[in-house]
Parts: C-alpha cells; structure tokens; sequence
C-alpha cells in the first residue's frame, strides 16, 4: 500500500480513471443514443471528472464523438429504410382537391393492400419494381458536409 506523496506509487488517479471511464462509457452511450453527439457533455466530464485541461477534454470529446459516429455508420451502412415498397409514383390525386396526392395504400385492407402491389408489379411495360432506400440519406450527407466543414473552418478562423 503506497501513500499518495510516495514517489514509488505510479497509480496515484487509478480509481478516478476507472470510474472516469465508466461513466464516460455510459454517457457515450447515452448522448449516441439520444443523438446529441456528446460534445457538450463529454468536455465538462474530462474537465471535472477526469482532471484533464479545456484542450485535452476537447480533443479526447472529438475522438468520442468520432468513434461513436463511425459506430453509428458500421451499424447503419448495409441497412435499409423499414418502408420496403416505394414506389416510383406518388400517389393518385385526390377528386375536387386538385394537387393534393393520395398514398396507393390508404383505406385499403391487407388483402387489398397484397392485390394492389401485384397490380402494381404486373402494369406498365413489365419491369415496374418496388425500390428501397437506405437508412442513411446520403444525397443529405453530400449536401450538408461541405456547409460543415465551411463552419468549422470559419470557427477556427474566428478563434
């Protein structure tokens, strides 16, 4: 058993890296869960928590948020959108409300629901098809990214 001031003691934050640790798991977790990003709340808890200064809890909050966000496109890449039968029509419009489109499968019971899609299959020049989207809209990502990176660029220029 070593005292804190004993020079052979190489362990002196230990337990406060330990339970520093779990509880930045668990925040992790939650902030990732909630969709937040955690950068608010990962800076504070590596300031008070972990004892580290303003410019390692930053950077340590990018490498979570990093880690946590390429989680999040391991887990989402190869999925696909929980509507399976899109189609590549809209809708027929509605009677007297010129404009206004109605889902195909409104109103409509299962078994009417099962018959209009292979109505749907069969019309036309034979090669109709339901498509699928993914889980990420990556036509969102190309759009927003470079407005992000301006952002961040322009905030370290004001800095």
């Amino acid at each position: 058993n070593h005292a804190v001031g004993d020079p052979d003691n190489h362990y002196p934050f230990l337990w406060n890296d330990i339970v520093g640790a779990i509880v930045w798991f668990f925040t992790a977790g939650i902030a990732t869960a909630c969709g937040v990003g955690g950068g608010g709340i990962y800076v504070p808890l590596g300031i008070l928590l972990l004892r580290f200064s303003p410019k390692a809890a930053s950077g340590l909050s990018q490498a979570s948020i990093f880690g946590a966000s390429l989680g999040g496109l391991i887990v989402n890449i190869r999925n696909h959108h929980p509507n399976e039968h899109v189609r590549d029509t809209k809708g027929s419009p509605l009677e007297g409300h010129p404009g206004k489109i109605v889902p195909h499968e409104k109103d409509l019971t299962k078994a009417e629901i099962e018959e209009d899609r292979k109505r749907y299959l069969e019309g036309g020049d034979g090669k109709r098809k339901f498509y699928t989207r993914p889980v990420i809209d990556y036509d969102m990502a190309l759009f927003l990214a470079p407005m992000e990176m301006a952002g961040a660029v322009l905030g370290v220029i004001i800095q």
